[in-house]
């Protein structure tokens, strides 16, 4: 019986390896700060302060409030490790050991895997407001009206991102280039020009700004 259960779990996983973490429940929790750039920098200056002088905890303490994101929290089953424990189980009945083979079951039924995606809100606000100074870059003709909220636009998402930039969701590198791209776009648009290819490089800055953002591994 253990065998044939095995056999088809290994079946269903072949033909969607997806299962391999099979989702059962999603949750999700908002984290915002309400300070300043300045405030913000204050605080992570003695968070390091405190590192490099050895105090750990005093440093966690000063930077745990520092966040501005949403965490979508997944529990999922890990069907792909179910294989295994059903043949060791059936081992174990097989030589007699059924309590051992008892465990190896409930342990395998017991254990989930929390996957999180972090989304920091500063960035997903400059990604939606790059999205309306990209309709208005690529008119052909724009009003004093639209030059002027296009200026609005790029001024506000680099406000967003100099906000994300004092949380530390990315490396300065990678906000370097969201600047560069930022001012670029700005100059090209003041002088009336007009490209649909102007906000390629910086969509792809902000995913991996992202990308940066996210935890390393699942939680079991």
């Amino acid at each position: 019986m253990l065998e044939k259960a095995s056999g088809k779990l290994q079946i269903i996983l072949a033909r969607d390896p997806g299962l391999a973490l099979a989702p059962a429940s999603v949750t999700s929790a908002t984290y915002n700060v309400f300070s300043s750039i300045a405030e913000i920098n204050v605080i992570r200056d003695r968070a390091e302060d405190a590192l490099e002088d050895g105090r750990l905890q005093e440093a966690r303490r000063l930077i745990r409030n520092l966040a501005s994101e949403t965490v979508i929290s997944v529990t999922n089953i890990p069907l792909a490790t179910y294989p295994g424990a059903i043949s060791l189980a059936a081992k174990s009945v097989d030589e007699g050991r059924f309590e051992e083979a008892k465990n190896i079951l409930q342990t395998a039924l017991n254990t989930l895997v929390i996957t999180e995606t972090i989304i920091p809100l500063p960035v997903a606000h400059a990604e939606e407001i790059l999205k309306q100074a990209e309709i208005l870059a690529e008119k052909a003709q724009r009003n004093k009206e639209e030059v002027e909220r296009l200026e609005g636009f790029l001024k506000s998402a680099r406000s967003e991102l100099m906000f994300a930039e004092a949380l530390g969701y990315s490396s300065k590198k990678n906000f370097k280039h969201l600047y560069e791209q930022i001012n670029q776009i700005e100059k090209k648009t003041k002088e009336g020009k007009t490209d649909k290819g102007f906000f390629a490089k910086i969509k792809s800055f902000i995913k991996d700004v992202i990308t940066t953002s996210q935890s390393e591994k699942p939680k079991v």
